[in-house]
């Protein structure tokens, strides 16, 4: 399976914004950004773009923009708009989330009662809370007209080196607590927080 590493490039903090290198084998393959700003109506937008290198673009070109609406006090979605390109394969998606919880898309409404999450806003999720070794943490992921269930258990103290520096961070693994496939080709996740008041993902591992 493919392991796509993505580390710490540079971080600015107000307003929030990281930079990361997309890495393949030890090899820079492109970039990701992840920004965040409030909007006049008091909701959190969080805007992820992950893009190749103009040498990969020659091969297989990616270009995923996601635009999280988030609650600003626990991160659940609002509304949440995919525009993926990889390859040959492209899909966009809308979605968003009523007073009810219903999610309601272009063309049908699916019944909920669950706060959810995309992967994104449970990494800013988990930024807020109190990351102690054996916590865990429990989230609805709202994927295309689905649900899964996922957790992210606490795991230790690393020491992790990234083109930003060295970081002492918290190992974080979510995983599914029902056995479901929550990653692509049923893959896994693992993210590292800085440990420190700001717990900024420094680095984010994907197999």
């Amino acid at each position: 399976m493919k392991k796509i590493i993505i580390t710490l490039f540079l971080s600015f903090l107000f307003p929030e914004e990281f930079i990361y290198s997309l890495g393949f084998k030890f090899i820079n393959v492109g970039q990701a950004t992840i920004s965040s700003h409030i909007n006049s109506d008091n909701e959190l937008i969080i805007n992820t773009l992950v893009a190749s290198n103009k040498f990969l673009d020659k091969l297989y070109k990616v270009r995923d923009e996601i635009k999280l609406t988030v609650n600003p006090e626990d991160f659940s979605l609002q509304k949440i708009e995919k525009d993926v390109h990889e390859g040959n394969w492209k899909r966009n998606y809308t979605a968003e989330i009523d007073s009810s919880l219903n999610i309601i898309t272009k063309d049908k409404i699916i019944e909920n009662n669950k706060l959810l999450f995309d992967p994104i806003s449970v990494i800013y999720n988990l930024r807020k809370q109190n990351l102690i070794t054996g916590n865990k943490y429990e989230y609805h992921i709202l994927g295309i007209d689905e649900i899964k269930s996922l957790v992210a258990e606490v795991k230790n103290i690393e020491q992790i080196k990234v083109p930003a520096g060295k970081y002492n961070c918290i190992k974080v693994v979510p995983y599914s607590n029902n056995g479901e496939n929550i990653f692509k080709e049923n893959g896994y996740m693992t993210a590292w927080f800085s440990n420190d008041d700001h717990q900024i993902p420094v680095k984010i591992e994907l197999k």
